[in-house]
């Protein structure tokens, strides 16, 4: 388990890393098309010409986006929930020694994986990158400023600097945190309903944005009535917020806190687990609940 766990964070983050000489080739390209502005004494001229260079400044660097590793890129990314699913596949199989149908639980993954790669290639690329360079290129323009410290400041847009990413990997960041841990726990849900699991590991990495919800969830096992009533906002203890708790999404609710678990940026998964391998502690509280009523198999197990 420990390596499909690890993947939440490393494939998210080898795809990022990928990023930054994307951003370097585009802002080459982009310095090739910001070298025909015409200016005088330093200063980008307000001229009919200059606007026509930034009227063509959006088809021109999405057309040079596509030119480098960019597509490659999030395609090798996309690959990786596949692979990720075929790891959960054989956890499954060895936990609970038994074969079972992935169709559902793989059209989920598609279904996120094409809405990844469309977000990433045109929705988010024109809404979080090509709009704001375009606006800063007309301002700049209209305003007659200084041309070294407009392409100083759209270099650091594009590019990035040791205090600021650039903007492709910002608007991907999230992105492709989300979506991959998304994609594995839709998956751990579907083969869970598949399977009747009742158990579930809140299982992942602690890192330093953890928030309290779950913090105070990591390594700890959980019936699946105790995580639909944190879906329902119930029993959410001290991490309770007015709206939730911090960092939830907004459309988690007792069925898709499954998939969303602690919300935006979490790379925590719910896995379903063996009761067998559930503290007797944990066991012995649902039972206190009245969430589960174990077969005399599991009470002779945990001696009750």
């Amino acid at each position: 388990m420990a390596n499909r766990l690890n993947r939440l964070k490393t494939v998210p983050e080898a795809f990022l890393a990928k990023l930054d000489p994307v951003q370097r080739q585009v802002f080459k390209a982009l310095l090739k098309k910001l070298s025909t502005l015409e200016t005088v004494n330093g200063q980008i001229v307000s001229s009919l010409k200059n606007m026509e260079v930034v009227d063509s400044i959006r088809k021109f660097l999405h057309d040079e986006l596509l030119q480098t590793d960019y597509p490659k890129v999030i395609k090798d990314f996309a690959d990786e929930f596949t692979i990720q699913s075929g790891l959960n596949k054989k956890y499954y199989e060895a936990a609970f020694d038994t074969t079972f149908s992935t169709a559902i639980a793989e059209a989920g993954v598609k279904q996120i994986k094409k809405q990844v790669v469309q977000a990433l290639i045109s929705d988010s690329v024109q809404a979080g990158f090509l709009t704001p360079l375009e606006n800063t290129l007309s301002i700049a323009v209209n305003s007659g400023a200084s041309f070294a410290e407009t392409v100083a400041s759209i270099r650091t847009f594009v590019e990035g600097n040791e205090e600021v990413d650039g903007r492709i990997v910002q608007y991907s960041k999230q992105l492709a945190h989300d979506s991959f841990a998304n994609s594995d726990r839709s998956y751990n849900s579907q083969i869970a309903d598949e399977l009747d699991i009742e158990w579930f590991l809140w299982a992942g990495g602690e890192i330093a944005t953890s928030r309290c919800f779950c913090i105070e969830r990591h390594g700890k096992y959980y019936h699946y009535k105790e995580i639909e009533a944190w879906g329902r906002l119930e029993n959410i203890g001290d991490c309770r917020t007015d709206t939730g708790w911090a960092g939830m999404n907004r459309s988690t609710n007792e069925k898709t806190i499954f998939t969303y678990a602690g919300g935006y940026g979490c790379l925590h998964t719910v896995a379903g687990v063996s009761i067998f391998d559930v503290p007797r502690e944990d066991v012995v509280r649902n039972i206190e609940s009245g969430n589960y009523e174990p077969s005399r198999t599991e009470s002779e197990f945990f001696g009750l």
